[in-house]
């Protein structure tokens, strides 16, 4: 193994077990010295992969999108049947999607808490929100859903596709986000059939007319 992939692969596993620190213990309080001890590394070491604990919030919060967005397209695959239409596959990708909440609620407090704690930092221009990315070139399965609802004809081609597909996934985490800091307006209505409503809002106004 060369020294360029050792260091790729242990700035890798530095933010695997970094992720696992600040999901479980928090971000405030998780120190360097824990996430190495985890990564069996020395401290000095995480140093030469990371210049600050901010950096490696970064990374994990990276990563924690990687694994949502994963985790969403194995919903789509378990739910997919033959000849599903774009406007099918964004139903069940955007109901996927808020189904993390009941899956992973400590990671999507952990996306909460590490927005703030980067904002604080003044990092918060670093972070890309993922997802969504552009669906225009994006092979993510949203992006794919939307395309395809265009060419099949469920989509509506006059709707304001940008606007609903970043509208989507921000209402949906946002709502998501509120639910793990247990906001009094929260527990008003039942989570379950909140999420699937607003994911159903969201279905009709992407659907063709």
């Amino acid at each position: 193994m060369s020294l360029e992939e050792l260091r790729e692969r242990n700035k890798q596993l530095v933010t695997e077990k970094a992720l696992e620190c600040f999901i479980e213990n928090g971000i405030e309080k998780t120190k360097v010295s824990d996430i190495a001890k985890r990564a069996k590394l020395t401290e000095r070491s995480i140093y030469r992969y990371f210049a600050t604990k901010s950096d490696i919030l970064i990374a994990a919060a990276f990563l924690y999108w990687e694994k949502a967005k994963a985790y969403t397209a194995q919903m789509l695959k378990a739910n997919s049947r033959p000849g599903m239409t774009g406007i099918e596959q964004i139903a069940v990708i955007l109901k996927g999607y808020a189904s993390l909440i009941f899956y992973d609620p400590q990671g999507i407090r952990f996306s909460l808490d590490a927005e703030v704690a980067l904002y604080n930092a003044g990092k918060n221009h670093e972070v890309v929100n993922r997802p969504p990315e552009r669906f225009e070139t994006y092979a993510g399965p949203m992006a794919v859903a939307v395309r395809q609802g265009l060419v099949d004809g469920t989509v509506d081609p006059k709707a304001d596709i940008k606007t609903l597909y970043y509208n989507s996934y921000d209402s949906i985490l946002g709502l998501m986000q509120r639910m793990t800091v247990g906001v009094p307006s929260v527990n008003e209505l039942d989570t379950k059939e909140r999420l699937t409503n607003l994911c159903d809002m969201f279905v009709k106004e992407f659907a063709a007319k």
